[in-house]
């Protein structure tokens, strides 16, 4: 290019344009391959009117090169991209007019589509980068460039970067007019979209609130079939969308009509599902992180719409939704409702809870329970809603670092903490890890009213412990912790006619055998409820065999005690042992017999002692009985050697009494005798002749009783009657009231102080009762 024509073209001189169009208009175009024209400096110098001008003066085909030409610059531009560098809405429009003004024909090169060094059409060039304080200026200059190509081929164009048009204009904000205007080209997708993933970036991550209805429902519409791309960073769409709280989308989506009907089955349907590959979170997660948006209530509803149709019209495939988004935990452990509580959203929590209520009873890796969470991050609304679904569990109540609900009670109104404290007051005296405890907490967050409660509990207005209900849900931890904090566990088992041991339902025997080893729990193996049954029995009823062996094998467990029905354990036992063969292998591994009718031993009993007692007994029954033989009431007559009395029926009545008592005694021993031999080969046996010799030497202890009276009535009724009578009836009384029940009686009225009754007194009412656990609370306190 010669100086003088590089001048006039920055000059804006028409007048050297008209000589030289006329006399060497080849001239202008002679330039070194990709050199600036007349054409580039002009731009450059943004001399509008020189341009329109060459209109009218050059020949069309000298301004066909002309406007193909690229510059020697770096960028390699077009007189179209120097016009979009200026960003000069009359200089765009006036090279557009340029090339209006030249016919092009379908072989031609399109100068429009000409490609810089970055391969970028001037469409790229001036989308690329946004100056805000002439963004007007250049969006028109980007619609001006659309309007160059009546195809709109330009919009196709991937550039190094492998993006199109439509990505800079909907990143760079051209969310309206120029957007549109490319969406609304009639190509096919295919020819709009580049397949070159390597910095794949999908169009729709731009599609922002910022976005017109139209903009939005086009990129459906058009590129439906890539919203579940994955770009760079490992992101869906939907991921994105609720990474920033984009809901409307989403929104737009969920009420568009058939035209979107795929993009609408890939958002609801499959991407919800979809993990992010860093932090394991779904959308539905990042969503519930995000209080101001409403995107995580637009998803649970399009979720529910697509399934619903997909339940009219595949069957087969409601199968796969049985695992709906909200409850999939992410990395954490964390399900949606529990991210929706970290941010206070109460109103998607709420929503959640209405659809699937059992997500209360989830846990994440800190076992944080929904309800522990609605306390600690202060959602009384939710858990309200909560305790209307099911009382919540005892491990709902408390963390992995020792904390429970009562720990945080000051972020939650005082009219809620109040509620918590009288439904919860028995796990007041548990710490967290640090040995903190709620009063701790109150007095570090500096709440005098709650602290003042803390510190006096009772002025909380308790509620009763369910313990029947946490104990058939096995909440061990729950009973155990009210048994220690409660002082007068007694006293209210008494008075309920119940006992946590009657209702307790655990895996295993070994959690059985360490909830009975508790102190307060083991003074209620033997308690009857209402029914007169102990807790060995319902274990029996229920068919709880680990239960049932736990109490068989602990020696304080009475078996005998029967029930309102007249029946004992052990004939439950017996039942059950018919029935399932389990059972009889059971009761032979731990050696108890049902079928064996103790009446005098228990489990547990010293065999050893109780043999030697019973023989010491017996041996001295049978020698003052073979004594007493041969020292007859009244004597021997010398001359016959016959007994004076012997016509005398009280004198028979007391010879055979006599030898009644001493067989007998004699028998005990013999019994004895046997059951040492049999207490290796068949223990139960040797227990069935001790319990029957105790029997049996009962017998002969009445039997040496009727002797006496007899014979002192045989040799005083003819002087004395009056003193024989009141013998026989004082040894009859005897006789009579060592009867175990009648004994117990008359000892209790003879010597009140031992009285179980009073020991053991159950209160008349609620009223007194309520004075001895009070009571019981302020020995407690001190």
């Amino acid at each position: 290019m010669s100086r003088e024509m590089r001048d006039a073209g920055i000059a804006g001189n028409v007048e050297y344009l008209k000589k030289i169009g006329a006399e060497k208009p080849e001239y202008l175009v002679a330039l070194p391959d990709r050199g600036p024209n007349i054409t580039h400096k002009a731009v450059a110098a943004q001399q509008v009117e020189f341009l329109r001008e060459a209109i009218n003066i050059l020949p069309r085909d000298v301004l066909k090169q002309l406007l193909l030409q690229r510059d020697s610059l770096p960028d390699e531009e077009t007189p179209l991209g120097f016009a979009a560098l200026h960003i000069n809405y009359e200089l765009v429009k006036v090279v557009r007019e340029l090339y209006e003004s030249v016919s092009w024909s379908s072989q031609d090169e399109k100068p429009w589509l000409r490609l810089n060094s970055k391969k970028m059409t001037a469409l790229h060039t001036i989308l690329i980068k946004v100056v805000k304080e002439i963004f007007e200026e250049q969006e028109k200059c980007a619609m001006e460039i659309l309007l160059t190509d009546p195809e709109f081929v330009n919009c196709t164009v991937v550039d190094n970067y492998g993006h199109t048009p439509l990505y800079y204009a909907l990143k760079n904000g051209f969310n309206t007019r120029v957007s549109e205007k490319i969406l609304m080209a009639p190509l096919p997708a295919n020819s709009i979209y580049s397949d070159n993933l390597e910095n794949y970036t999908s169009p729709f991550s731009f599609a922002t609130n910022n976005c017109s209805e139209n903009v939005v429902r086009l990129l459906f519409k058009k590129f439906g079939k890539w919203l579940d791309k994955i770009d760079e960073r490992g992101f869906t769409i939907l991921h994105i969308w609720a990474e920033h709280g984009k809901d409307e989308p989403c929104k737009i989506l969920l009420d568009g009509d058939d035209d979107v009907a795929d993009g609408k089955t890939k958002i609801f349907k499959e991407m919800i599902f979809l993990k992010e590959n860093k932090k394991a979170d779904t959308p539905l997660h990042l969503a519930a992180r995000k209080k101001e948006s409403k995107l995580g209530e637009i998803l649970i509803r399009g979720y529910q719409q697509q399934l619903n149709l997909v339940k009219e019209i595949n069957q087969d495939d409601v199968a796969a939704a049985e695992c709906p988004p909200w409850t999939i935990k992410n990395i954490r452990g964390n399900t949606p409702l529990h991210c929706s509580l970290y941010a206070k959203y109460e109103e998607l929590a709420l929503d959640i809870l209405s659809i699937d209520p059992m997500l209360c009873q989830v846990f994440n890796n800190k076992n944080e329970s929904p309800f522990f969470l609605s306390v600690m991050f202060g959602c009384p609304r939710v858990l309200d809603e909560i305790l209307k679904i099911d009382e919540p569990r005892f491990k709902m109540l408390r963390r992995n670092d020792g904390t429970t609900v009562l720990h945080y009670l000051s972020a939650l109104p005082e009219k809620t903490c109040r509620m918590l404290l009288n439904k919860y007051w028995w796990i007041l005296n548990l710490k967290d890890n640090e040995e903190k405890t709620a009063l701790d907490y109150a007095k570090r967050n500096n709440v005098p009213w709650l602290i003042n409660m803390l510190s006096d509990p009772s002025l909380i207005e308790k509620e009763d412990f369910d313990w029947i209900n946490a104990c058939k849900r096995e909440e061990i931890d729950a009973v155990l912790t009210f048994v220690d904090h409660c002082q007068n566990l007694q006293i209210l088992c008494r008075y309920a006619s119940d006992t946590p041991l009657h209702h307790i339902k655990l895996p295993t025997i070994n959690a059985y055998r360490s909830f009975l080893e508790n102190s307060s729990i083991a003074e209620l193996k033997n308690n009857i409820d209402h029914d007169g049954a102990t807790p060995l029995h319902r274990a029996l009823q229920r068919k709880d065999m680990n239960f049932a062996k736990a109490l068989l094998l602990d020696d304080e467990v009475q078996r005998t005690i029967k029930d309102n029905s007249g029946k004992t354990a052990m004939n439950l036992l017996a039942t059950l042992c018919k029935e399932n063969e389990d059972w009889a292998k059971m009761c032979k591994l731990i050696n108890v017999d049902p079928t064996l009718n103790t009446k005098f031993l228990q489990q547990g009993t010293n065999l050893d002692q109780m043999r030697n007692t019973l023989s010491v007994v017996a041996a001295l029954l049978a020698t003052i009985t073979f004594a007493a033989g041969f020292t007859l009431p009244g004597g021997i007559n010398s001359e016959t050697g016959e007994a004076v009395l012997a016509k005398k029926v009280s004198f028979l009545v007391f010879l055979l009494a006599d030898v009644y008592a001493m067989c007998t005694s004699i028998l005990v021993l013999f019994c004895l005798i046997w059951s040492m031999v049999m207490d290796s080969n068949n223990p139960n046996v040797a227990r069935v002749l001790i319990d029957r010799s105790m029997y049996i030497l009962m017998q002969s202890l009445y039997a040496t009783l009727l002797a006496f009276m007899t014979g002192i009535y045989t040799v005083i009724q003819h002087s004395s009657l009056w003193a024989a009578i009141v013998i026989f009836v004082m040894c009859s009384a005897i006789g009579i009231a060592v009867n175990k029940s009648i004994l117990h009686w008359v000892i209790s009225k003879l010597i009140p102080g031992i009285s179980p009754e009073k020991q053991y007194q159950t209160p008349a009412n609620e009223e007194e009762m309520e004075i001895i656990i009070a009571k019981d609370e302020e020995k407690t306190i001190k």
